[in-house]
């Protein structure tokens, strides 16, 4: 924590921010190859706020980052302001940090909160927020081949990460890497295939809709002791953990079968284990952090899931490799956001984890989360209010629901400090749209335009809805979201999305299409295909409040359209109605065109030319283009352009590409890729795109 003459200088700094960096963005110095001056050094300065920890769930490919806001002020004021945003902008790399994939940007809000002490007399900073952003498409393998990629999480206070940058230094905030494990891939027909090294041509035709299907999965093997202690052995896992499968079911209540007890005890009595001895070493009551630890806890705001970082330390003794049974890590969540010095329990999360051959220094970094619940919890914006948790972890074996403070055999217990929201709204009877297409409803103009205005963001995440802040539309599948209740649903009530066309007078259409929600497992919700009503659900089961999916894309042209909820009692008596909302929905793909103007006939070119073309890319959303020149295994460069701005549109723009003598004579081709704005399917990675390529020949 800075003195107090430093804190007062870079609170002033914060505060005067913009207007430091209006001028000159390199004021801090933290820019490189800039022709801007540094008038001050603060790069990396964590003061305020650092990332922790990083961390990815596999079954939902959604990473998070967690961050401590350590002081009291310096955030932009208080719960009833704005406050300030922190930022955080995450990569993926697949080749220990050689290159780098952009995968997005993600937010939360940070605000002035008075520093206190809660019931334990313990100082309440730092507060712990995570921040989520979810991979799109990652490059899953088989089993045989797992996936351990390297991430890294940028946060900066207030100032964008910029996009592509991965070596971008921020002011206040710092950057962090760690490496996950991806979930395997199912391998399908095709890759059997492969592996038989069968001639494609000699399969007929009609097995051509069957080669990308998924082939069933078998049961994962039983356990076998004789192979764990084969593995265990190489890597020197002892006894009482490579057992623990085994010495855990010796233990159950419930019926007993002496011929399998007969059969075990053999097992032991082969491998010369001393089975009471083992009993004893595993029911050791010492927390255990060889092999796993939990060492971030926080609340993801956004969400509002409970968040707990997992790093597995070892590559083995989890009790098989990819696609076995493996073995489980539980973390059970407990709360006290009453500051009443009693633990209230919340629930259990669990993880399947596995043996590696190896894995980086770093372990491989997981979270588990489950629903927060905190919105029947909080206060008015003037009355802060911070909350502790705590999280058990476990391996193989579920911790005490009945004691917060039961040691586990294998894993630890760490207690943070979280901001409780505030409220965000008074609660209500009726019924409530919170957000469509994941933008809160607040920052969409849902009586005219519908298009969403400036500093919109998407509520799971707090992803900018376009990286200039221009207008968006909407396209694919448009979700509706509401503010939790678990009242209606324990009362058996009902609702329904409505859409019709903007001006329209009629009472509108029932969304009728399936969807899916929740968090972890999922649920997929049906609406009744006549009416579209459909039930409410827990807070347990639908922790992001979504009630509909209305697909748009094939069943409704471009325009302004109008969507609200209804709600009825369980004897389908109506209870009321929202407000109608406008968004402007848009699934036409942009104009994309590129051309080739130089060279001879057929496109051809000579080593040592200038190639040069024309091309056009417009949409009456524009959002960006790009031009690439392929093959990418030839690293070759991509054309200059005019006008040299990829976010505006082009009607007649040229673009040149300068050959050289050394470049391989073989055949190149430049791509155009050109993107609007419109939010499609309520994800930030998703938009309408065209494509169109050029082939030339160098040499040929």
């Amino acid at each position: 924590m800075p003195d107090d003459k430093n804190l007062k200088k870079s609170l002033r700094l914060r505060q005067e921010l913009h207007t430091l960096l209006a001028p000159n963005p390199n004021y801090f110095g933290n820019l490189e190859d800039t022709e801007f001056g540094q008038e001050l050094e603060i790069v990396q300065d964590t003061a305020f706020e650092e990332v922790t920890c990083l961390g990815f769930h596999p079954a939902t490919d959604v990473l998070e980052a967690t961050v401590h806001v350590k002081l009291s002020g310096g955030y932009g004021g208080d719960l009833c302001r704005p406050g300030s945003t922190e930022w955080v902008r995450f990569y993926l790399s697949y080749d220990e940090g050689a290159s780098w994939e952009d995968v997005g940007l993600g937010s939360f809000n940070a605000h002035d909160i008075p520093d206190s002490v809660d019931c334990h007399q313990d100082r309440t900073k730092p507060l712990v927020y995570t921040v989520a952003f979810p991979l799109n498409d990652p490059r899953r393998q088989r089993c045989s081949r797992p996936v351990l990629p390297l991430v890294r999480a940028i946060l900066s206070w207030q100032v964008q990460p910029p996009a592509n940058q991965p070596g971008w230094n921020p002011i206040w905030g710092n950057r962090l890497d760690r490496h996950i494990q991806l979930r395997p891939s199912r391998p399908v027909l095709r890759d059997l295939i492969e592996d038989l090294q069968i001639d494609p041509g000699k399969i007929p035709h009609w097995y051509d809709t069957v080669l990308p299907l998924p082939i069933p999965e078998p049961d994962p093997a039983p356990f076998s002791l004789v192979h764990a202690a084969t593995v265990a052995k190489r890597d020197k896992v002892p006894p009482h953990r490579f057992a623990a499968p085994l010495l855990a079911a010796a233990q159950q209540t419930g019926f007993l079968d002496q011929s399998v007890l007969r059969a075990q005890a053999k097992e032991f009595a082969v491998l010369d284990l001393d089975y009471p001895k083992l009993v004893g070493e595993f029911h050791d009551t010492h927390g255990d952090t060889t092999y796993e630890q939990i060492s971030c806890l926080g609340l993801d705001s956004n969400r509002d899931l409970l968040v707990s970082t997992l790093q597995v330390k070892l590559p083995s003794g989890f009790s098989g490799p990819p696609c076995s049974d493996g073995s489980v890590e539980y973390v059970a969540f407990w709360v006290d956001y009453d500051n009443t010095c009693d633990w209230t329990y919340l629930d259990t999360a669990r993880l399947t984890v596995h043996d590696y051959p190896s894995i980086p220094a770093d372990g491989l970094n997981y979270w588990l989360g489950v629903p927060a619940r905190t919105a029947s919890h909080s206060s008015s914006c003037k009355e802060p209010k911070v909350g502790r948790i705590r999280a058990v972890l476990s391996w193989n074996t579920p911790p005490s629901t009945t004691n917060p403070f039961a040691i586990p055999r294998w894993g630890n217990a760490v207690e943070t400090h979280i901001e409780i929201p505030p409220r965000r709204r008074p609660p209500t009877d009726s019924p409530d749209i919170r957000a469509l297409g994941r933008i809160p409803v607040e920052s969409i103009d849902t009586v005219t335009s519908g298009l969403t205005t400036s500093g919109a963001v998407f509520i799971e995440y707090g992803s900018p809805a376009d990286a200039l802040d221009r207008p968006c539309p909407f396209g694919g599948s448009v979700t509706v979201h509401a503010y939790a209740n678990d009242a209606f649903a324990a009362a058996g009530r009902q609702y329904r999305a409505m859409w019709r066309p903007a001006g329209s007078l009629s009472d509108g259409t029932p969304v009728t299409g399936p969807f899916v929600t929740g968090f972890y497992p999922v649920v997929t919700r049906t609406p009744d295909p006549t009416t579209g009503f459909t039930p409410y659900l827990s807070t347990s089961l639908n922790p992001f409040g979504q009630l509909a999916a209305w697909q748009t894309s094939g069943v409704v042209v471009d325009g302004r359209y109008e969507i609200r909820l209804e709600m009825v009692d369980a004897a389908m008596n109506p209870i009321g109605v929202t407000a109608w909302h406008t968004i402007r929905v848009d699934n036409t793909a942009p104009s994309a065109d590129v051309t080739f103007t130089s060279g001879t006939s057929c496109n051809r070119a000579n080593p040592g030319d200038l190639v040069q073309g024309t091309f056009t890319a417009t949409d009456p959303f524009f959002g960006s283009f790009s031009l690439t020149t392929l093959p990418a295994s030839l690293a070759p460069p991509n054309p200059t352009h005019t006008p040299a701005s990829t976010t505006s549109p082009v009607v007649n723009g040229t673009w040149e590409l300068a050959t050289t003598v050394d470049w391989l004579q073989c055949g190149y081709v430049v791509e155009l890729h050109v993107h609007d704005r419109s939010i499609v399917n309520s994800v930030p990675w998703q938009k309408n795109h065209a494509q169109d390529d050029i082939g030339f020949c160098l040499g040929l």
